[in-house]
């Protein structure tokens, strides 16, 4: 080679490196497709976290705040698996096959691919879309969305997978299930395994997405999906946790409740002076009623308050793990280049594990003797409750499994290359957008990409637009639907129909600007409003195969209390739940 050609290619060489310099950012970075982190908490309430004003700490999650966007506008469905199938593949959860949760079908709904309860090969995956143009595929924790292998994550697109098969189980090694009949199955890429002697959830969760990021061939894109089971009942930490939160919460749900209601005032995420949704009481003597806080001893509050003691150190558990991540990637050069998205799949949980399918008090007792020393801990199964996840959801309505606000929205946080920092975003969005935001950023094409022929393309809108500028404005609508509870959001404006016991059976309609906490039905406002949403609503039902449940789905009120029940409580209890399933019925479709 002549010494002039030489000199050329040096001199070619330095332009193109100063001409690189000159290059906006975003175009310089195009050319190194972005990671992917996608962490999922389970159960948690949008008021639960610290920079939200909760006395919760979490500086990790609030540390991610302050690098990037929070939307507090993002809606999930109200239970777990219908979230993670949405997730997963963009599409409505009926048209992904979790139309309901498995064991919670209909008899009506049981022949119809839209209620399997798992995924089917009519669906594409995240996983799999990704992994068509490249990416790594790495998951970690809670599946739910299978009851047969063949729609296990590694056959559904993820190269490598560390799972627990269930809904939930014992957070320790145990692997104890959460109900009768019920298992705790974990495997890593489709084989059964046997979880090490100091297995807890968080940590080793946390542990296997580390091991499989930190194996990915340098240069090389990663999708990585942790989904912590924390904090889903069984409400448990290790014995070192057991106390971090002791005597935080003696003065009551009502005054936790009042402020973070004041906390989330004083940030501007709600309205100042709303009128919050207060949670029923039961009549004094209905068995599961309660005195108010107040008029129970101090042995009774401190016992009380042990649950969300519980959940609050297992937030805060889960959090470090998160720092512990955080910090693996920073060091290793690859935080940077990474788009790091974090919510919850539902609201908090007010339920009772009784509401368990099969479950049965006895079993319950049996199985989880109240003994104060596995209270929080290994072999204990504690919940947190309708008054706690009344708090946990301020200032909103109602909590997991209904599509009332404190059931369907989550705080998202997502920090990364290009966006908007320490910024909250009242952009409306859903779940199925995350999908389509990925493939936006990853350069997926799903209308030209062989693996969505044939298959159901994706509904979601990609966010990337205004999480680099949360000035942009949406004007969205969309619907949704589980064990017969609808709901329409249309801008600030939301309609519901709720099914007994937890509502009417009758369409009503809020202002969410004004009315956060859905204490206002306005349908006699504004009727035209209204007929318009519901007539949106029935266009969905149609296009995404709604079957609504038959018999109703319904709930014992035996459920709603997990304490002893005799002769004469339990003839009492099928009195009301005889009368409740006549009324659920004239209710119904």
């Amino acid at each position: 080679m002549s010494a002039s050609l030489v000199r050329y290619k040096r001199y070619l060489a330095c332009m193109m490196s100063f001409l690189a310099l000159l290059l906006p950012v975003g175009v310089a970075a195009s050319t190194e497709r972005p990671n992917f982190i996608v962490i999922l908490a389970d159960d948690m309430g949008w008021s639960d976290l610290s920079f939200m004003g909760s006395e919760i700490h979490t500086p990790t999650l609030d540390g991610l705040a302050r690098r990037g966007v929070t939307m507090t506008r993002f809606y999930v469905s109200p239970t777990c698996s219908p979230t993670r199938s949405m997730l997963m593949t963009g599409v409505d959860s009926h048209i992904a096959g979790v139309g309901s949760m498995e064991g919670v079908q209909a008899p009506n709904q049981l022949e119809s691919i839209n209620y399997a309860g798992q995924l089917h090969n009519g669906v594409v995956t995240v996983a799999e879309a990704l992994k068509s143009v490249g990416y790594a595929t790495l998951m970690s924790g809670k599946w739910h969305l299978a009851k047969e292998a063949a729609q296990y994550p590694d056959k559904r697109g993820f190269d490598q997978s560390f799972f627990l098969a269930e809904g939930g189980a014992s957070h320790f090694n145990d692997a104890k299930p959460l109900y009768r009949g019920g298992h705790a199955s974990y495997f890593e890429n489709g084989e059964a395994v046997v979880l090490p002697d100091d297995f807890y959830s968080s940590k080793n969760y946390t542990d296997k997405i580390l091991e499989y990021i930190n194996a990915v061939p340098e240069g090389a894109p990663f999708f990585a999906y942790l989904a912590y089971t924390a904090p889903h009942d069984p409400l448990q930490v290790p014995p070192e946790w057991a106390d971090k939160y002791q005597g935080v919460y003696a003065a009551g749900p009502e005054a936790t409740h009042r402020k973070r209601v004041a906390g989330l005032t004083d940030r501007g995420l709600i309205p100042a002076d709303i009128d919050v949704w207060n949670a029923p009481q039961f009549p004094a003597f209905f068995r599961g009623a309660e005195p108010s806080w107040n008029e129970r001893s101090l042995d009774e509050r401190a016992n009380d308050a042990k649950p969300m003691e519980i959940y609050a150190s297992m937030i805060e558990y889960m959090d470090q793990q998160i720092a512990r991540l955080l910090a693996s990637l920073d060091a290793a050069g690859k935080l940077e280049n990474t788009y790091v998205i974090f919510f919850s799949d539902n609201g908090p949980n007010g339920a009772t594990p009784l509401s368990y399918p099969n479950m049965t008090r006895a079993w319950f007792h049996e199985n989880f003797p109240d003994d104060a020393v596995k209270q929080g801990g290994e072999g204990g199964h504690l919940f947190q409750g309708r008054e706690w996840a009344w708090a946990s959801a301020a200032p909103f309505r109602l909590y997991k499994g209904v599509v009332s606000e404190g059931g369907v929205r989550s705080p998202l946080i997502v920090a990364g290359p290009g966006l908007e920092r320490n910024k909250f975003s009242q952009y409306l969005a859903n779940v199925k957008d995350i999908s389509a935001t990925l493939y936006a950023l990853a350069g997926v094409d799903t209308q030209s990409n062989p693996v969505f022929s044939g298959k159901a393309q994706p509904e979601g809108k990609s966010l990337i637009h205004n999480w680099r500028d949360i000035s942009t404005s949406s004007e969205r609508r969309f619907a949704m639907e589980l064990f017969g509870h609808q709901a329409v959001i249309d801008g600030s404006w939301k309609a519901t129909r709720l099914m007994p016991p937890v509502g009417s059976g009758d369409w009503q309609l809020y202002n969410l600007e004004s009315d956060p906490s859905e204490t206002f039905n306005l349908a006699a406002e504004h009727p035209l409003r209204l007929e318009e949403m519901v007539n949106f609503y029935m266009d969905y039902k149609q296009r995404v195969g709604v079957i609504p449940p038959r018999p109703p789905v319904s709930i014992s009120f035996g459920d709603l209390f997990v304490g002893e029940c005799g002769l004469v409580c339990e003839f009492a209890v099928d009195i009301i739940d005889f009368f409740m399933s006549i009324w659920v019925s004239l209710s119904a479709d």
